[in-house]
């Protein structure tokens, strides 16, 4: 019986595959293949996962069971007749080696893997201006581009075509520069920079001209509510009687005695 078992697990080795490899966008749906065999009318498929062969999808006597991991519900599809397993709505935590053990009809066995790799979409490079002007006819539009994301390649392009550039590379590749001349004549010209990788690319666009190296007006305070100036005006008020009536309290007895002073001697106010 034990040399049955070893026979059986040595077999199954033997039929594994190379490891194929797939790559999949975060959130978005990607297939596993099952590298069965066309011809094969397929009785059994067990997908699993972890090197203790947890399974996440099967098919067996005719019943089909994607529903076993808490992880995985309601982000499967099977399909029976290929074998090939689709996940849904893809985690990082996606990213795995995946196990399909598959069986036909004529109890021949296969068992394949698939490394799945899990990558996110390329993000909008950033742009960075400025603007020179060296003449009243014209000026230098210098621009920084850079991404986010490791490994991509840049390219620019400018509209009017016309333009005069001077593309400055960077051996690293971590970002791209140019420079442009442009003539006051040439209002709203548009630079895009394209970032890319493989069969992925995106890009951003400015649209500059010469006159945005002038200050812009700085924007007016919004005008403050009438219930402002009501508190403002009542603590005014407020202070100016407690120190009307601090005066009168302190000095009030010479202020009467000055008084009366000016009002019997009306000369001596030149005094005063």
């Amino acid at each position: 019986m034990r040399r049955k078992i070893l026979l059986t697990a040595f077999l199954k080795v033997a039929l594994v595959e190379s490891l194929l490899e797939v790559s999949g966008y975060l959130g978005s749906t990607v297939t596993l293949p099952s590298g069965a065999d066309p011809s094969w009318d397929l009785s059994t498929i067990d997908w699993s996962i972890f090197s203790n062969d947890t399974l996440i999808a099967t098919y067996r006597n005719g019943k089909e069971n994607i529903e076993r991991v808490d992880r995985y519900k309601g982000r499967l599809s099977l399909n029976i007749s290929s074998g090939d397993l689709r996940i849904h709505s893809l985690t990082t935590d996606d990213e795995m080696e995946y196990t399909v053990d598959l069986i036909n009809t004529e109890v021949k066995d296969s068992l394949n893997k698939i490394k799945l790799r899990v990558i996110q979409h390329l993000q909008e490079p950033t742009i960075r201006t400025e603007v020179a002007r060296t003449s009243a006819k014209s000026c230098w539009i210098w621009l920084h581009c850079s991404s986010m994301d490791k490994g991509v390649d840049f390219s620019w392009q400018v509209k009017p075509p016309s333009v005069s550039v001077f593309n400055m590379s960077n051996p690293d590749g971590n970002f791209a520069v140019l420079l442009a001349f442009v003539n006051t004549t040439q209002n709203h010209v548009k630079f895009t920079c394209t970032s890319g990788r493989q069969t992925e690319s995106t890009s951003s666009f400015v649209t500059l001209e010469c006159d945005d190296d002038k200050p812009q007006p700085q924007p007016q305070p919004p005008p403050q509510p009438r219930s402002r100036h009501i508190v403002v005006f009542f603590i005014g008020s407020l202070l100016g009687s407690l120190l009307t009536a601090f005066v009168v309290y302190f000095f009030g007895e010479r202020i009467k005695a000055a008084w009366q002073c000016l009002k019997e001697n009306p000369a001596s106010i030149n005094v005063l």
